[in-house]
């Protein structure tokens, strides 16, 4: 995998825009960095836009199966050459890592069964109830989500859940950190929204060779708006 990082320039009126709409921002890369590529050659694309460390220029971090190539992206899209380095990960069980993830937590509702979806059931209006995704607010909620993501891709995040006066408090190693709401800015879906949220904290490993492949694939959902990619480092 490739991990590039590109420092985007704001003075530049379609940057401005683009930051403001993540769908946009995701075209843009796809389109120009790997634009020889077919979408099965592509594979998954995973970016996130963060800010520098005092908070003024806005850095687009990609994770990419392919190399890219990012002198293709519009003039005066950045204000310095473009950072891409490449990056394997060979963990063992055990290995704790600090993380920084951007997510969209969801849960969805009203879905059919899956005996029902093969059973070809549909609604009265003909069409197949896919069920709805509801943003999860509470950071109760959001860490759950979380250690449930966890448990399917990996790793796990050290901490208990604890008890006091009959309410469940969270004791992890993870900052939550709501960011709001974030419109899609896809054509066609201008009323879209997704509900961002940004942990930060400690994980260990629990199983590397799904570990992997969840990094690679991103968690959660809205991969295409800028939510999915897991930063990874070594614990200080």
């Amino acid at each position: 995998m490739f991990l590039s990082k590109l420092c985007l320039n704001l003075r530049d009126p379609e940057v401005r825009r683009q930051v403001g709409q993540p769908y946009e921002m995701h075209r843009t890369l796809c389109s120009s960095g790997f634009r020889h590529l077919n979408k099965e050659e592509l594979g998954r694309v995973l970016f996130r836009i963060d800010t520098d460390p005092r908070g003024l220029t806005p850095i687009v971090l990609v994770q990419s199966e392919r190399f890219p190539d990012w002198y293709a992206l519009p003039p005066h899209f950045l204000i310095e050459p473009p950072q891409c380095k490449q990056f394997d990960i060979a963990l063992l069980t055990g290995t704790a890592l600090r993380f920084r993830l951007r997510a969209n937590p969801t849960k969805k509702v009203g879905s059919l069964t899956k005996t029902d979806r093969l059973a070809g059931m549909r609604e009265r209006d003909g069409n197949k109830k896919n069920g709805q995704r509801l943003a999860l607010l509470r950071e109760e909620e959001q860490i759950a989500w979380l250690l449930h993501k966890g448990t399917e891709g990996g790793f796990t995040i050290p901490g208990r859940w604890e008890e006091s006066n009959g309410c469940r408090l969270t004791n992890f190693r993870v900052e939550v950190i709501p960011e709001g709401w974030v419109r899609c800015g896809k054509n066609g879906h201008s009323d879209g929204r997704f509900y961002a949220v940004r942990f930060e904290g400690v994980l260990e490993v629990t199983d590397p060779e799904c570990f992997q492949e969840t990094v690679a694939n991103g968690i959660g959902s809205a991969k295409g708006f800028g939510f999915g990619l897991m930063s990874l480092a070594r614990p200080a």
